[in-house]
């Protein structure tokens, strides 16, 4: 009885480790203390800087569906969460950022084309991690 009792009790932590040790559902380290996270529903796809410390910063806000990024830049779409139909483009200094982390305010695509340009963003720079089910 004793055995059965504690084997439940493994079963049970393991089952409910997420909820005491805050795993989310996703956290990929994109570059430089920048995260794409998602703690309990996909429709809150973020992506945060985390400095040294305890600090983070919200950088692009609820539904990132796709990212992409190098040493200097991180591009990304999202859509206000809940409402599939606005897409809306952003494009991440690193090192501006890192200075300054702020939110990402969402560019139409013509605003994101002609700001690529302007920051010199490499055209081989392209949205590699793309999660199809928040598009």
């Amino acid at each position: 009885m004793k055995k059965r009792t504690i084997l439940i009790v493994i079963v049970l932590l393991t089952l409910l480790q997420s909820c005491y040790f805050g795993a989310g559902l996703v956290e990929k380290r994109l570059t430089d203390n920048f995260s794409l996270f998602a703690n309990s529903s996909m429709d809150e796809m973020s992506i945060w800087y985390y400095p040294i410390g305890n600090k983070s910063s919200l950088i692009v806000g609820e539904t990132v569906f796709a990212v992409g990024y190098n040493d200097d830049f991180i591009i990304a779409k999202s859509h206000p969460k809940g409402n599939r139909d606005m897409t809306a483009y952003h494009i991440i200094s690193i090192v501006s950022c890192k200075v300054d982390p702020k939110e990402s305010v969402g560019l139409t695509l013509n605003q994101f084309e002609s700001r690529r340009t302007q920051l010199s963003v490499p055209k081989g720079l392209d949205f590699t991690i793309i999660y199809d089910e928040l598009q």
